[in-house]
């Protein structure tokens, strides 16, 4: 089964990035993008979708209010804000609204990608049972929050070790606008090997973009910064 995705983010060029993530997972199709509130609800009317990826800030409303209509018109659809939105006021508003994850820009694409493997494995779960009991609804609700980082974990590659990961993404997310594998190294306290062998797998993530700079003398130098 196919989870059709809607897509509302005020700023068209992150529309188009969160499609091309979207783009990257089996079972999911993007069958629509807004730039605003009022299309957003059209296209829910319309469209249909299963799966609303919002943004919180708009220049005509908030995704919270539309969170709220949702919820009072009681359509079945599953919602993760994507926004810069650090509020913890609007995140315990989106929690009494029932949202699936909530996930801040800019978008790690690791983070991401956790958080539609477990969207569809809690679909997948919920599908193939007829009846719950307490066993089937602990590992659905507890098992799979998104602070536990187990399955991610799991899945990382030998030689990546997911404490150092995080502490480079934090650098990455915190820290200037672009970084050498050197810069990063010191910032860690780790070896410039080990810097750019953990750049190269978020590059090969899509986490992380890198460019080459040719400006001065010997070999060329590779230049990282967060997917924009």
């Amino acid at each position: 089964m196919v989870t059709r995705v809607l897509i509302a983010d005020d700023d068209s060029r992150i529309t188009e990035i969160h499609q091309h993530y979207v783009s990257k997972f089996e079972g999911f199709e993007v069958i629509g993008l807004s730039n605003t509130l009022e299309d957003t609800k059209l296209q829910i009317e319309v469209m249909e979708p299963q799966l609303l990826l919002l943004d919180i800030y708009f220049p005509d409303g908030s995704g919270i209010e539309l969170l709220k209509e949702i919820r009072l018109r009681s359509q079945a659809l599953d919602i993760i804000p994507i926004t810069a939105a650090k509020e913890v006021r609007l995140l315990q508003e989106a929690l009494r609204g029932g949202v699936f994850d909530y996930i801040l820009k800019p978008v790690v694409f690791a983070r991401f990608e956790q958080t539609l493997r477990r969207y569809r494995t809690h679909h997948s779960k919920l599908q193939s049972l007829d009846s719950l009991n307490q066993s089937d609804i602990d590992r659905i609700i507890h098992q799979e929050k998104p602070t536990d980082s187990s399955r991610m974990d799991s899945e990382l590659p030998k030689g990546i070790d997911p404490v150092t990961l995080d502490k480079i993404l934090e650098e990455m997310k915190e820290g200037s606008t672009l970084f050498t594998s050197e810069e990063m190294a010191e910032r860690v306290g780790a070896s410039r090997t080990t810097a750019r062998r953990y750049l190269e797998y978020l590059v090969s993530r899509g986490s992380v973009e890198v460019d080459v700079s040719y400006g001065g003398v010997g070999r060329p130098e590779r230049i990282y910064r967060m997917t924009r």
